[in-house]
């Protein structure tokens, strides 16, 4: 299947030996001058190629050495994982106590990675292209400038966003916080940065002892929700089997077309890492 060619002017192909074991700082000085150009700005997103003849471990292997290229490394649990499974496990988004989007087949619902975890959000993201789906998984990217510029005329809106809401962390281990307070927008060195996932966000009010939403909050979020849902914001693109994308996690909302695996096991497997850049 032919992708959408957003990805085309930020593809770049890995020299071979640089796809097993190599140095350091080798990796760095060939992945950091595209993250330089693609990430702290437009489109906010790149897409490395040629990972292709790599197996698994190959895969995860490379994932976490051309993370780390860039920047820290973040756990993504309670456990330390630094490289989690993005895969279908038999739960829709919300489902429980602790069902996520990356454990869905789910589409839509575009947001920002970790905004429901307690701690350092991720400045970066990176998913590497192990198995496609058959059907659907392009990816679905909006950037918050384009956003904010459509919310210029409605200041009540943007201020309500700025105000902390409580998202579900989406951990039912004894003890751990049951949400996490965060605003949908904040600024940093005078830069808006998001933080979304609005079904964390509902689930987080309706837990004991947490207010519900307001009807201005309400109202916020849908008009977030709207213009996230507007195709002439929305970037679309699939990933080959092969290629692995960063996205910068501060100014990119990003989701999926709904998909669907292939019985027999050849099932939509993506190999994620959440990474704090070396400036923050």
């Amino acid at each position: 299947m032919a992708r959408h060619n957003v990805f085309d002017a930020v593809s770049f192909p890995v020299p071979p030996e640089l796809t097993r074991d190599a140095p350091h700082d080798v990796l760095a000085a060939e992945l950091r001058p595209y993250a330089e150009r693609c990430l702290n700005g437009d489109p906010g997103y790149f897409v490395l190629t040629g990972l292709g003849h790599l197996d698994l471990e190959g895969h995860r292997a490379f994932a976490l050495a051309a993370s780390a290229a860039l920047g820290e490394l973040l756990p993504q649990d309670g456990a330390g994982t630094l490289l989690r499974e993005v895969r279908y496990r038999g739960v829709e988004l919300g489902e429980g106590s602790t069902g996520r989007y990356s454990d869905s087949r789910t589409g839509g619902n575009l947001h920002t990675d970790s905004p429901h975890r307690p701690g350092q959000v991720p400045d970066y993201f990176a998913l590497s292209c192990v198995r496609q789906a058959a059907v659907g998984g392009d990816l679905v990217l909006v950037r918050l400038a384009d956003i904010v510029e459509r919310l210029a005329s409605r200041p009540d809106v943007l201020e309500t966003l700025r105000t902390p809401v409580h998202f579900d962390t989406r951990d039912d281990t004894p003890g751990a916080p049951r949400t996490v307070l965060r605003p949908v927008l904040d600024s940093r060195n005078g830069s808006d940065r998001v933080h979304y996932l609005r079904e964390y966000i509902d689930i987080g009010h309706r837990q004991p002892g947490i207010q519900p939403l307001t009807p201005e909050q309400v109202h916020a979020l849908d008009t977030l929700d709207a213009l996230l849902d507007s195709p002439e914001l929305r970037s679309q693109g699939r990933l080959q089997e092969g290629e692995m994308i960063f996205i910068d996690n501060r100014w990119t909302l990003h989701g999926r077309v709904e998909f669907r695996d292939v019985d027999g096991g050849h099932q939509r497997l993506m190999l994620r890492t959440w990474i704090a850049a070396q400036d923050s």
